[in-house]
């Protein structure tokens, strides 16, 4: 699965309940504009608040109703957790899985590897996610070269943005070609994809699907001064996505396009009222 992929948000009613009906619509968005591939249940669809139930009718409803390429979002800050959430997602059907560093207890380098080790003795290929910003560690490329020696580990999304860790990245890729490299990280995606970069799952994708299709079409048509020429009109917008917590700018925006109600569950909460008006001309302008 390459090219622009979306972490879509998981809709919701006012009550906190899946909102299904959205779902699919979203799902119909995204056909419409040609989206590659969704992530289910990420840290944009709120992950860290929907219990193991919840992300199962997730996938199973995703598993009927897309017609795009799925990718099940199974992180967990344990390893027991993160596998019975592998095996649910193997019984909707969906089979790629995108799994997060485990967050707050701060494993050693030892410690994440043998995590996903564990991860890769399931049925399911696995696709390492890293998130400094958001797990507290950081997966160190050694620890990634080795975790590609693995056969069914067939991918990284990575959201540390350095020219350092792209060629890294890059020199795994170059051992194993089959090695999928996804950026984590919609500023800096088309620099990405000039050290070998397969794609994006993009936050931004939710609302600009269309716009994140065109640059990863031009990256992998060699074309990166286009791509860089035209990724710069929107870096002020990719910004403000995280003028709060991710996904509450991008719901904000969904109910605007008449996609979704705009509830998010506690902790996160809608988008405050003195940032709306920013983000909503600038992306009307976008």
């Amino acid at each position: 699965m390459k090219g622009s992929l979306v972490a879509i948000v998981t809709p919701m009613f006012k009550n906190g309940e899946i909102d299904f009906d959205s779902l699919k619509k979203l799902f119909n968005f995204h056909e419409e504009k040609r989206t590659d591939g969704i992530v289910l249940v990420g840290t944009t669809g709120e992950s860290a608040t929907l219990n193991k139930f919840e992300r199962g009718e997730i996938f199973s409803f995703a598993k009927k109703e897309s017609k795009i390429p799925l990718i099940a979002g199974v992180g967990s800050s344990s390893t027991k957790d993160a596998i019975e959430l592998i095996e649910i997602s193997a019984k909707s059907g969906i089979h790629d899985c995108l799994a997060v560093t485990p967050y707050y207890n701060k494993p050693s380098q030892k410690g994440m590897f043998l995590h996903f080790q564990e991860l890769s003795k399931t049925s399911c290929n696995i696709v390492l996610y890293n998130v400094p910003g958001r797990t507290g560690v950081d997966l160190d490329p050694v620890t990634t070269k080795q975790l590609a020696e693995i056969e069914n580990i067939t991918g990284i999304k990575e959201a540390v943005d350095t020219t350092e860790r792209f060629r890294a990245l890059q020199d795994i890729k170059s051992m194993r070609d089959d090695f999928l490299l996804y950026s984590g990280d919609d500023p800096t995606f088309v620099e990405f994809m000039k050290y070998g970069g397969d794609g994006v799952i993009s936050v931004a994708a939710n609302v600009m699907p269309e716009q994140i299709r065109q640059l990863s079409e031009l990256c992998f048509q060699r074309r990166f001064e286009e791509a860089k020429q035209l990724n710069e009109k929107y870096l002020e917008f990719f910004k403000l996505l995280f003028t709060e917590a991710s996904p509450s700018p991008c719901k904000y925006l969904l109910e605007k396009m008449s996609l979704l109600e705009n509830n998010l569950r506690l902790p996160l909460h809608p988008l405050s009222v003195e940032y709306r008006e920013k983000i909503y001309e600038t992306f009307k302008n976008i």
